[in-house]
């Protein structure tokens, strides 16, 4: 298996396919709850947290990366467009910017909700609703896009998800193969060019 944490997310996307048989993926049941949204969160977010830990070892493998204070400032330092990167649900016409309060050096309030439901579920079980969760989906989709970078740009990172995509503004669909453009990276074009180029003696 090439890309494990791909192929993991891939299940997870699955799984919410498979729920919004019965809760649809719309503003009006954002505060929807459930068991299985527990389990898809509480999934969601801790590979958050390996897929994050792991970004910042690519990154800076000597810098400390023990909680997500340490992942926003090493990702954001490297990466400093990152917190603008846009997911999208086409099927259900939804939009996220999952990672947009780190331009304003703090956590996401989603992440917050889940350290709640993972400490203190009696407490908090109803952050674990449906809003809360196509955050951290659409959080971890785009960790993983800026982890395996390459492999997105050589059309190695396969198959797409059923459910989540890249906004347009970083992706152009009407081609035999699309182009991508992750907002540090430039297009996937441009990186193919570069590494020519880099790669000639």
């Amino acid at each position: 298996m090439n890309y494990p944490h791909w192929e993991y997310f891939l299940a997870l996307d699955a799984d919410l396919e498979q729920a919004a048989r019965f809760v649809a993926l719309e503003s009006a049941n954002f505060s929807s709850y459930s068991i299985e949204f527990v389990h898809l969160y509480l999934s969601t977010c801790s590979e958050i947290d390996v897929v994050a830990k792991a970004l910042c070892a690519q990154i800076a493998p000597h810098e400390k990366r023990e909680n997500i204070d340490n992942y926003r400032i090493v990702i954001t330092e490297k990466y400093p467009k990152f917190p603008t990167f846009k997911a999208v649900i086409p099927r259900y016409g939804l939009e996220f910017q999952p990672w947009k309060d780190w331009q304003l050096d703090k956590n996401p309030a989603w992440w917050q909700s889940y350290n709640n439901v993972k400490h203190e579920r009696t407490k908090y079980f109803t952050e674990a609703k449906l809003e809360n969760l196509l955050d951290a989906l659409a959080g971890l989709f785009l960790l993983l896009l800026y982890s395996y970078q390459p492999a997105l740009y050589d059309h190695k990172l396969l198959p797409w998800p059923n459910l989540f995509h890249l906004h347009a503004d970083n992706y152009q669909p009407f081609r035999v193969v699309g182009n991508y453009m992750l907002p540090d990276f430039g297009t996937s074009d441009e990186w193919k060019k570069q590494k020519k180029l880099s790669s000639q003696p």
